[in-house]
């Protein structure tokens, strides 16, 4: 019987395995076709008028198209990927699991709009005037430049997912809101350090332009964390008190 359910469950993540390879090949097909528009959309909106883009070989620029048409595929599926994962760990996942997907979805979104429209311009401003004084000219690959802008900016719009992970361990007690509070000094050291790490910039005005948001969206996660702990022991001592007292005869 164990062989059996072993088998039966192989199957099934084996046909998962399948849909999502497909899905993946199929949307890396359609975003192919896109990614020509958001190379000339990142050009357009961040490219210096003293940089000149270049191509120092003949298959950067598809392959650069072929990159960003599979990260935007996987991002496009992980949504699903999250929920079918939820649905396996949870028996009822519907109610419960459709708030954190759409609230993840949207802080990425929010981590895309903050690195693309405030903090990618400064950096690119900053590091492209300390080259142009030292007179050197600009001469950026589709690689270094395009694809650097474009996973930059997904990278940091995972980033933003850090209130919806602190939340959820918070609220299903894996960690406790008094050590978040506790804590939160070693926190912030942390995301300096990790500011400092993933902006290129040498100046500290990206760093601090990512560490500010990221800071404030810590302290969201111990607000948001703690009014729904507190919200939930209400609702459970309200039903112990409700099912303690004694039935009408």
């Amino acid at each position: 019987m164990k062989m059996k359910e072993i088998y039966l469950t192989i199957h099934y993540l084996r046909q998962q395995i399948i849909k999502i390879a497909v899905a993946i090949i199929l949307l890396t097909s359609v975003y192919f076709y896109v990614s020509g528009y958001i190379i000339d959309i990142i050009d357009r909106d961040l490219k210096p008028k003293e940089v000149q883009i270049i191509a120092t070989t003949m298959l950067e620029y598809p392959m650069v198209r072929l990159k960003i048409a599979i990260v935007l595929s996987l991002i496009t599926i992980l949504p699903f990927l999250i929920y079918f994962v939820l649905k396996n760990l949870d028996k009822k996942p519907t109610k419960r699991s459709i708030p954190w997907i759409f609230s993840g979805i949207f802080l990425f979104i929010f981590g895309i709009f903050f690195t693309y429209k405030i903090l990618l311009p400064t950096m690119i401003k900053v590091l492209t005037g300390i080259a142009l004084e030292s007179g050197v000219l600009a001469y950026y690959t589709v690689s270094s430049f395009i694809f650097f802008v474009f996973v930059t900016t997904v990278i940091f719009g995972l980033v933003f997912e850090l209130p919806l992970v602190v939340t959820w361990l918070a609220v299903n007690n894996y960690v406790s809101i008094e050590s978040l509070k506790e804590k939160r000094r070693y926190m912030y050291v942390g995301i300096v350090i990790f500011a400092a790490a993933v902006t290129a910039d040498p100046t500290p005005i990206s760093q601090l332009m990512l560490s500010f948001p990221l800071i404030l969206l810590y302290e969201l996660s111990i607000f948001i964390a703690g009014f729904i702990v507190r919200s939930r022991d209400i609702h459970r001592k309200s039903a112990k008190i409700k099912t303690s007292l004694p039935k009408d005869q």
